[in-house]
């Protein structure tokens, strides 16, 4: 077969393809920016979950290392584990939303304590912003029911729990020196012009916190 009838046998085989287009089966519509939020409220490591809280508090947690920061949201995350079983739903840190009923945690929320342990410290670290973390930590909170990984009852069970944990660390002496060092990095970093990038979409998404700008 010579040049020209490559070229052709393609050129028909293309107008082909053009007046029957070939069935591209339909695809899931993407989430709602507010289920992309959720999905990312899933993860509460405590090396970066104060990310969540960038906007509430005006900072930006990943741009410099916080040693002492992270040192309080680890120690809040070893209460929490030391008293909130592990969750029994689906623990892979993929929202999705389940049928009713299925797979979902009934005991009390690890999520939700941790979420609620995490805000109360931000709030102390940051008291003038201390709603709008509020409102960021019910967010949080939130997400996990949203995402059909838990129910309102686990949730708020959890997130009295996550209250407790921090009021008991509160009296510690060691905490309160932990945290007095955190204060110190939180003010640090509010004092970053440049915005966390998140907060333009948190703003479309949330209700703005007070404050928060």
């Amino acid at each position: 077969m010579d040049r020209r009838r490559l070229i052709l046998g393609g050129a028909a085989g293309l107008a082909s393809a053009c007046a029957s287009p070939p069935q591209i089966p339909l695809v899931t519509p993407l989430p709602d920016d507010r289920m992309l939020f959720a999905q990312a409220h899933l993860e509460l490591h405590p090396r970066v979950a104060a990310q969540h809280f960038d906007c509430a508090v005006g900072a930006r947690f990943a741009a410099v290392t916080r040693p002492a920061l992270t040192a309080v949201f680890e120690r809040v995350a070893r209460e929490v584990e030391a008293r909130v079983p592990r969750d029994v739903a689906p623990a892979n840190g993929v929202c999705a939303r389940l049928r009713p009923g299925e797979g979902v945690q009934r005991g009390t929320s690890r999520r939700a304590a941790l979420a609620a342990a995490y805000g109360g410290a931000m709030a102390r670290l940051a008291p003038d912003r201390a709603t709008a973390v509020e409102m960021r930590t019910f967010d949080l909170i939130a997400s996990e029911v949203m995402c059909g990984l838990t129910d309102a009852e686990a949730s708020a069970r959890g997130q009295a729990v996550g209250e407790r944990i921090f009021a008991d660390l509160s009296v510690d002496p060691d905490f309160a020196g932990l945290m007095t060092r955190a204060a110190v990095e939180v003010a640090e970093a509010r004092r970053d012009p440049i915005e966390s990038p998140g907060c333009a979409a948190e703003r479309r998404t949330f209700r703005p916190p007070p404050g928060a700008d």
